[in-house]
C-alpha cells in the first residue's frame, strides 16, 4: 500500500493549526484533569467494537444520545446528517434510493453504499435500508474516513452505528404522538419488562406514521408525496449465567409511498424553482423489509467469543413517468429484491489491559435481483392512462449472486499513558455472479478482493486532550451493470488510500469542546451513476485527490445553555477519467465544498420541569450535480427549531423543520446525462411544522 507524503499546503496549515491547539489544551488541562475524571460525563461509543470514550478515538466519530436524539428531534438519517459536516444525503425516487456522501466518496445507485449500516452490532448488507425510520433509540455514532479494517468492503468512506434501547428488567413503557401540516399522523411507542426476571428480558417497539403528503401535482390534482409506514421491532436478552448473553432481534417494515415525482425544467436550470409538478403517472414505491439476527456472546477468561447471524430480505416494486410531461408517453416499472444471511465470529480481548485485540471472520451470502420493464404509451396524445394500458417492453431482467468471505484483527497498544499504537487489518473476498433472465446465456463471473490495512498513533496529554494520525486504505466492491450495450459489463471496484490528522480537546471543566481533523485522499476508479432513460449504469474514475478539514465545538457557557457550531471544507479533483483530458480537473458530483451547522439550545427552569428552546442551522454550497461540472446547485440554508415543555414523565414539543421555507433542488439530472427529454429536478422540502407528545410509564 503506498500513500502519498506530500501533503497540500492548505492541509499542512491546519496541522499546525492542531500543533498550536494541543499545546493550549495541554496547558488548560493540566489543573482540570482530576476533576474531569470525576465529571462522568463521557459519552461512550463502541466505534472500534470495545466501549471508549468518545474523546479518546483516533477517529473522526460524532455521536448523539438518547437525548440528544429527542432534542434535536432525530427521527431518520437524514436528520442525522444535517447536523454534521462534510456529510450529506439526498433523498429521492423512491422508498429504498439516497445518494449519502461523505468526504466527497458518495453512493451510487444499483451500487453498494459508501459506509456501513450498523444496526446493534448487526451489518446492513441492503442498500434499500439506508432510508428508514429512527425510533426507541439509545445512540447514534457516526465515523468518518476507510473504516474497512474493522467493517470490511464499503466502508470506504465510514460508518454508522445505530443502537437500540436495550431491555430492562423493570416494566417500562413509552408512547409518543405527533401530528404536522400535510396531515401527517404518527404513533409510536415501547415496551420493556422482564419475562424472567435477571434472565429474560424483553424489549418491543413499534412506529406507524401516515402522510397525505405536501407537494401537489398539478395535472392530477393530488398529492404525490403520500406515505403510510409500519414499522416493529422485538428484541429479547438473555443471559442464562454471568458469561453467556443470547440477543435475539427481529424487524418488520411495510411502507406504501409516493415515488418518482421529478420536474421536468428548461435546459441549464437546476435551481428553478418555479415549474410544478405535471407528470400524468402517480409513482408508486411499496417496501417490505424483513430482517433478524442472533447474537451471542461468551466470556472466558483470556477473552470474550461473540457469534452473530443474521438475515435480511427486501422488496421494492416502483411504478413512474418517465419522462414527467402531462403526456402519456413513457413509463416504468422496476422490481428490486434482496436477501441475504451474514454470519461473523468474533474474538476480543478485555478493555482493561494495556495489550487490546480483536479478531474475527466474516460470511456474508446474497442474491440480488433487477427487474426493469419500459412503458410505452399506444396515444403519445392522450393524457392520464393508466399504466396497465402501455405497452411494455423489458428492458433488463437480471440476478446477482454475492459471496463475501473475511479476516480481519486489530491491535491496541498502551506504550505509555499517553502514546497509543494501533494496527488493523481485513482481507475481503468477494465473488459474484450476474444471471440474466431476459436473454439467455452465459452468466457474467467475477471477484474482488482488497487488503484493508489501518494504522493510528495517537498521544494523550491528559484525560481531555490528545492528538492523533491515521492511515488507512477502504474498499467498496465492483459489480455488474444491467445486461444491455449501453454500459460496460462490469465496473471496477474502488480503493480509497487515506491520512487523517486530528485533535480532541475538552476545556475548562468540560464546559467546551474543540476538535477538528484534516484529511487527504488518493481516490482510485470512484463509482459514477449515469441514468440512460430506463437503462441505468455505473462507470469508473481513474484517479480523483480529495482532501479537507472539520472543525467543531460545542460549549456551555453558562447554566442551561448549550451552543455549537462545525465547520466542513472538501476540495476535490478529478485526476484521469479515461485516459484522455477529459473531466480532468473537475470536482466530484454530489460533494459540498463547504458545509456548516450552528445550533443553540437553552433551557429554562419552571420549578421541577423545564421549557427547551432550540434552534438548528445548516449551510452547503459548492456542489456539482455531474461529472461534467455544467449545472451547480445554489447554496442551501435550512433553519430548524423545536420547543418543548419537558414535564420528566411527560412532554410536549412544538417544531419547524426549513422554517424559512427555503426553495431547493434536492436532486437533478441533466438530460445529457439521463438521455431523457428534458433536464429533471426533484423538489427539497418545504417549511413543515407540527406537534408531538410523549409520556414515559
Amino acid at each position: 500500500m503506498k500513500f502519498e507524503t506530500r501533503l497540500p499546503g492548505r492541509l499542512l496549515a491546519t496541522a499546525c493549526l492542531f500543533a498550536g491547539t494541543a499545546a493550549v489544551a495541554q496547558d488548560a488541562a493540566a489543573d482540570t484533569a482530576a476533576a474531569a475524571a470525576a465529571d462522568g460525563n463521557d459519552i461512550v461509543v463502541t466505534a472500534r467494537q470495545r466501549s471508549e470514550s468518545l474523546q479518546q478515538v483516533p477517529d473522526s466519530v460524532t455521536a448523539f444520545s438518547a437525548k440528544a436524539i429527542e432534542e434535536a428531534g432525530i427521527r431518520s438519517i437524514d436528520d442525522v446528517t444535517s447536523l454534521m459536516p462534510n456529510i450529506s444525503l439526498v433523498d429521492s425516487q423512491d422508498a429504498g434510493t439516497v445518494a449519502i456522501s461523505i468526504r466527497g466518496i458518495g453512493q451510487v445507485r444499483n451500487g453498494e453504499a459508501p459506509v456501513a449500516l450498523v444496526i446493534d452490532g448487526v451489518q446492513m448488507t441492503s442498500t434499500d435500508m439506508i432510508k428508514q425510520a429512527l425510533f426507541d433509540l439509545e445512540q447514534i455514532e457516526v465515523l468518518k474516513g476507510p473504516q474497512g479494517a474493522l467493517y470490511g468492503r464499503n466502508a470506504i468512506g465510514g460508518a454508522i452505528n445505530i443502537t437500540t434501547r436495550r431491555p430492562t428488567n423493570a416494566l417500562q413503557g413509552r408512547v409518543s404522538l405527533d401530528y404536522a401540516n400535510g396531515d401527517d399522523r404518527r404513533l409510536s411507542g415501547s415496551l420493556s419488562g422482564a419475562l424472567v426476571p435477571d434472565l429474560v428480558l424483553f424489549r418491543i417497539a413499534a412506529d406507524y406514521r401516515k402522510f397525505d403528503g405536501v407537494f401537489r401535482n398539478v395535472t392530477l390534482n393530488r398529492k404525490v408525496d403520500f406515505l403510510e409506514d409500519v414499522n416493529l421491532r422485538g428484541r429479547l436478552l438473555i443471559t442464562p449465567t454471568d458469561r453467556l448473553t443470547i440477543d435475539l432481534r427481529g424487524a418488520y417494515g411495510d411502507l406504501k409511498a409516493g415515488a418518482s415525482y421529478y420536474i421536468p425544467l428548461p435546459d441549464g436550470q437546476p435551481n428553478n424553482t418555479t415549474v410544478p409538478i405535471q407528470a400524468d403517472v402517480l409513482g408508486r414505491s411499496p417496501r417490505t423489509v424483513k430482517d433478524g439476527s442472533v447474537k451471542i456472546d461468551y466470556a472466558f477468561d483470556p477473552f470474550t467469543f461473540s457469534s452473530i447471524s443474521a438475515f435480511n430480505k427486501t422488496k421494492i416494486d416502483l411504478s413512474e413517468d418517465l419522462e414527467w410531461f402531462p403526456q402519456s408517453i413513457l413509463g416504468a416499472t422496476q422490481l428490486r429484491r434482496y436477501e441475504s444471511f451474514t454470519q461473523e465470529f468474533r474474538l476480543s480481548s478485555p478493555s482493561d489491559q494495556p495489550l487490546r485485540w480483536t479478531a474475527g471472520a466474516y460470511l456474508l451470502d446474497a442474491k440480488r435481483s433487477v427487474d426493469t420493464v419500459v412503458l410505452i404509451s399506444p396515444d403519445p396524445t392522450a393524457s392520464g392512462l393508466p399504466l396497465s394500458a402501455y405497452i411494455q417492453l423489458p428492458a433488463a431482467r437480471a440476478t446477482e449472486d454475492i459471496l463475501t468471505k473475511a479476516l480481519y484483527g486489530q491491535i491496541n497498544y498502551n506504550v505509555t499513558d499517553a502514546l497509543e499504537l494501533t494496527g488493523a487489518l481485513r482481507y475481503d473476498h468477494d465473488k459474484r455472479e450476474q444471471t440474466n433472465r431476459l436473454v439467455p446465456g452465459p452468466k457474467r463471473k467475477a471477484s474482488f478482493d482488497e487488503w484493508q490495512p489501518k494504522v493510528s498513533v495517537k498521544y494523550s496529554f491528559s484525560r481531555d486532550n490528545m492528538v492523533y494520525a491515521t492511515a488507512a486504505r477502504g474498499f467498496r466492491s465492483g459489480g455488474f451493470n444491467p445486461p444491455n450495450a449501453v454500459f460496460p459489463a462490469i465496473y471496477n471496484p474502488e480503493v480509497a488510500d487515506t491520512l487523517e490528522i486530528g485533535s480532541k480537546n475538552s476545556l475548562l471543566d468540560r464546559k467546551l469542546t474543540l476538535n477538528a481533523a484534516a484529511f487527504y485522499m488518493k481516490y482510485k476508479d470512484q463509482q459514477v451513476f449515469i441514468l440512460n432513460v430506463a437503462d441505468q449504469g455505473i462507470v469508473n474514475v481513474d484517479k480523483t485527490d480529495i482532501y479537507g478539514f472539520e472543525l467543531e465545538a460545542q460549549a456551555r457557557p453558562v447554566r442551561n445553555l448549550q451552543i455549537g457550531a462545525s465547520l466542513g471544507f472538501i476540495d476535490t479533483k478529478i485526476k484521469d477519467f479515461d485516459g484522455t483530458a477529459r473531466f480532468r480537473g473537475n470536482k466530484v458530483p454530489l460533494t459540498y465544498r463547504w458545509s456548516t451547522t450552528v445550533f443553540g439550545q437553552y433551557k429554562i427552569p419552571v420549578g421541577d420541569n423545564g421549557i427547551v428552546a432550540r434552534v438548528d442551522y445548516s449551510g452547503k454550497s459548492g456542489n456539482y450535480w455531474h461529472i461534467d461540472n455544467a449545472d451547480k446547485q445554489d447554496a442551501v440554508h435550512l433553519v430548524n427549531a423545536r420547543l418543548t415543555w419537558d414535564a420528566g414523565a411527560y412532554s410536549v414539543a412544538l417544531y419547524a423543520t426549513n422554517l424559512l421555507k427555503e426553495r431547493y433542488t434536492e436532486e437533478f439530472f441533466a438530460k445529457e446525462f439521463s438521455a431523457g427529454a428534458s433536464d429533471i429536478r426533484y423538489p427539497g422540502q418545504p417549511r413543515r411544522c407540527g406537534v408531538s407528545a410523549t409520556l414515559t410509564f
